[in-house]
């Protein structure tokens, strides 16, 4: 509903745009590291009031009246992140495709892009924010959807009003949470576990706005049982989770996914030694779950015996580098 509150921005003194913003999370739409973005959405609208379903809005531009959102089409949210989004309404969704799969790689796989609201009455704080948050599910499928665990430790004694803002440092994996231009990312090797899931082949990416009411009839609940707070009611043809953008970290292009295959990484888990070996010359960065690299080997061969036994145990990215392309493979080292 971003562009009802620059109507009423006198009110608010809002600033639509943050520069070098202090939660080193937030992911600019300019970023080398996006390598690829939507190409494909579907749409289900959710109302303009959830507490009250006969509620319509009007605008009076197109003329268009509905007790749904209707603000932005599909076409906005595909494509790099450029300001422009689709109003997913009160508990809507949005279910979004890509031309290769997202892959687990090291650190953060993807990013998604809002346009939440930095109040200028909160001078130098730029956690505090006016927000509309989605829930992040992911599937390898397209019919079993996993849902990233979010978490809101955002006060719920007093509801979140329509023009209200609380601060974004108490949301975990929640999209939603960065202005314009900024995404918030997702890091796939939280969901490696999970059953029905192939998080090195992810093709669809859906996202489910959150109902911010703290009214348990209509709100929502994060992973931990608790109601997530944010504004509530937002009565308006741009109400609910505004989507501008997903980005793509990690991919499977086409040559990735011939090599992925005849990458080999062994034995798995391991210590001391490790062995790498493909049909192609490559060379060999490690990375920790930080996105920290911790070993590399740039010279290039079609195998490497790596010696591992100084890193300490954990769960571990092996990237082999060719000259066209990555891929990435999970290891866990136990000393």
């Amino acid at each position: 509903m971003r562009n009802l509150l620059l109507a009423v921005c006198v009110l608010l003194s809002v600033s639509i745009q943050a520069q070098n913003l202090s939660n080193p999370l937030a992911m600019y739409k300019d970023s080398s590291a996006f390598v690829a973005w939507a190409t494909s959405a579907e749409v289900v609208r959710g109302y303009v009031k959830i507490s009250d379903t006969t509620f319509t809005y009007t605008d009076n531009f197109s003329g268009t009246t509905s007790n749904h959102a209707f603000y932005g089409t599909t076409a906005n949210c595909l494509g790099k992140a450029n300001g422009q989004y689709i109003s997913l309404g009160d508990g809507g969704s949005i279910t979004l495709q890509f031309d290769s799969p997202i892959v687990n790689g090291a650190g953060h796989d993807f990013a998604v892009f809002e346009n939440a609201l930095i109040p200028d009455a909160v001078p130098n704080q730029d956690s505090i924010v006016f927000y509309e948050l989605a829930f992040v599910e992911v599937s390898s499928n397209g019919e079993d959807f996993v849902r990233f665990p979010a978490v809101s430790h955002v006060q719920t004694t007093e509801q979140v009003g329509t023009f209200g803002y609380e601060n974004s440092n108490l949301l975990t994996n929640l999209a939603g949470v960065f202005p314009v231009f900024y995404g918030y990312p997702f890091d796939l090797e939280e969901l490696a576990n999970e059953p029905n899931l192939d998080v090195n082949n992810i093709t669809h990416v859906r996202l489910i706005d959150v109902v911010g009411s703290i009214d348990p009839q209509y709100g929502t609940y994060d992973s931990e049982g608790n109601i997530i707070n944010d504004p509530f009611p937002t009565p308006f043809h741009s109400c609910g989770f505004d989507l501008d953008a997903v980005g793509v970290i990690h991919s499977l292009n086409s040559v990735e996914s011939n090599v992925f295959a005849t990458s080999d990484v062994y034995p798995n888990p391991t210590s001391g030694f490790v062995n790498l070996s493909s049909d192609r010359d490559f060379s060999v960065e490690i990375y920790n779950l930080m996105g920290q690299k911790v070993l590399c080997n740039s010279e290039k061969s079609t195998s490497f015996a790596m010696d591992i036994s100084d890193i300490e145990s954990g769960i571990y990215f092996v990237a082999f580098v060719f000259d066209d392309c990555r891929v990435v493979k999970k290891i866990e080292i136990m000393q």
